[in-house]
Formats: C-alpha cells, sequence, structure tokens
C-alpha cells in the first residue's frame, strides 16, 4: 500500500514524538545552562521529562582542570520522582564549570549530557 505524502509525514511525526518521549530528557537545570552567578551554587538541580531511578542516575560537577566537585550523593526530590539534585559541599571558587549528568527513567532508558555555568564574584 503507497500512502499520500501528508499521510506519511503526519505516521512519520506521531512514531517519532513517541520514540521522543521514550527517553527522560532534561527540562529545566539549576543552575542553568549558561548562567553566571555571582556565588557558588549550593545544589545542583535538574528536572527531566519523566521519572528516574536515583540509584543509577547521577550528577558531577567539573571545573576548568578537570578536578570534581565535593557533592552529596544524587537524590530524587521527595515530592517530584523527576527532579535529581546534589548538594554541594563546599563553595565553589569562581570560574567555569560542566555539570555532567546521567539519567536512568524509571523505563531504564539511559540519557546522558553536560552543561556549562560560571561562578563570577
Amino acid at each position: 500500500m503507497k500512502l499520500s505524502p501528508p499521510l506519511a509525514t503526519v505516521i512519520a511525526a506521531v512514531l517519532l514524538a513517541g520514540a521522543a518521549q521514550a527517553h527522560p530528557l532534561p527540562k529545566s537545570a539549576s543552575p542553568a545552562p549558561n548562567a553566571v552567578l555571582k556565588a557558588s551554587p549550593g545544589e545542583i538541580r535538574i528536572t527531566f521529562s519523566e521519572g528516574l531511578i536515583a540509584k543509577f542516575s547521577g550528577i558531577e560537577v567539573v571545573n576548568g582542570a578537570g578536578r570534581k566537585a565535593d557533592l552529596s550523593p544524587v537524590e530524587l526530590a521527595p515530592s517530584n520522582a523527576r527532579q535529581l539534585f546534589a548538594t554541594i559541599r563546599a563553595p565553589l571558587p569562581a570560574g567555569a564549570y560542566t555539570v555532567n549528568w546521567r539519567a536512568v527513567g524509571d523505563d531504564t532508558h539511559h540519557v546522558s549530557g553536560h552543561y556549562a555555568f560560571q561562578v563570577k564574584p
């Protein structure tokens, strides 16, 4: 059976939309990507599109020299299983930082990514 171009486009869009929703994707973060902060943040918090498994998800913060910041173990927010966070145990000095994250959705799909922010007191 041959599909008309408009019908084929609609079917492809529906299939791709379903596939895109099959992975936990970041929806917001604090600090925000490319943020320039006047002081060290107290935590890193990322909200995803679906629930996560904290045991297999993670966050790390790395400075420009590759040194990891001292973070608490990663947790899910008590009221939101889509929100992953870690407390920064020691204030970050001025500099550029990269947040590396990995998330495993409650459907076991794995994703990872990173973003940057700066501390400029």
